[in-house]
């Protein structure tokens, strides 16, 4: 082979050979599913110790929720709960679709030391604008990410 030939062909080759190694070398795509806050089947045990009592504040007709007050019980004090930590509210119809959503901050009863939350706000959902009594099926109660059994 001439020498202007192989100087012609080099840089040629060095192309190549980059080529295949920068595709040896790529990072393979990684995809990432989100899914939606109380969307997924999986369940996970709640990392606290506390259980909630839920009393309903109705209307004067009795027929329609108009609040939630949540009683929390932070079981062998614990102090995993404290005054100023926000707890989400869902309630829930019989097909555990949302009615609607709220939270609120904890508060500590002055009297009696029982800490609570309270929802009067609500953001409703899946059709509904308020909520039926008849309908309600179930409440979850979240706190930092973990539910509580109520």
């Amino acid at each position: 082979m001439r020498r202007n030939a192989r100087k012609r062909l080099l840089p040629l080759v060095f192309a190549l050979v980059l080529t295949v190694v920068g595709a040896a070398l790529a990072v393979p795509q990684i995809t990432v599913k989100l899914q939606p806050l109380g969307q997924g089947q999986a369940s996970y045990p709640s990392q606290y110790n506390i259980t909630a009592a839920v009393n309903f504040q109705l209307s004067s007709n009795g027929s329609v929720v108009t609040g939630v007050k949540v009683y929390l019980d932070d079981t062998n004090n614990a102090f995993q709960v404290q005054a100023g930590d926000t707890v989400y509210v869902q309630l829930l119809d019989y097909n555990d679709q949302v009615i609607a959503y709220g939270s609120g901050t904890v508060q500590q009863d002055t009297t009696t030391g029982a800490l609570y939350v309270s929802v009067t706000t609500f953001t409703y959902e899946n059709g509904y604008s308020s909520i039926p009594i008849d309908q309600l099926s179930s409440v979850k109660v979240i706190y930092q990410g973990q539910e509580i059994t109520s």
